[in-house]
């Protein structure tokens, strides 16, 4: 028996990660693959350049993170948080609002949606490095 939650646990520490950033810029793309290189080499981001893309994705896609920008065209970080939010399948799942401009009250707002917490984007890898690690780690 504990050989076996000895090989479940190896299984999780080794397993790849999946990531869906869903954000219109794609420069924000960029600038999150490059911090997650530079933390770890396990992962597979997959990007969504709108709600409606993720949506469509999410349909088939069970990620381990999602990161989803505030400020989108059409439908809104809030709204694109609510409406990952109403599919069951992935309650589970840790969501995080990722946002140059977001406040106070919006992250609040975040939070009593079902956001596991809301980070300001930074052009610092490094430090964009260390708050992904944390996450992920």
């Amino acid at each position: 028996m504990q050989e076996d939650t000895q090989h479940t646990i190896e299984r999780k520490l080794t397993a790849q990660k999946t990531i869906l950033l869903v954000d219109d810029d794609e420069d924000e793309h960029e600038i999150f693959l490059s911090a997650l290189k530079n933390i770890c080499s396990n992962f597979h981001l997959v990007s969504a350049d709108s709600c409606d893309n993720a949506l469509d994705m999410l349909k088939h896609l069970e990620p381990d993170y999602i990161f989803i920008d505030l400020n989108m065209p059409r439908t809104n970080g809030i709204i694109c948080l609510q409406e990952i939010k109403k599919i069951k399948r992935l309650a589970h799942i840790p969501v995080y609002m990722y946002s140059t401009g977001i406040n106070t009250k919006e992250g609040q707002k975040a939070l009593q949606l079902g956001a596991v917490d809301y980070l300001v984007k930074t052009n610092s890898l490094s430090t964009l490095g260390a708050l992904l690690k944390k996450i992920i780690d």
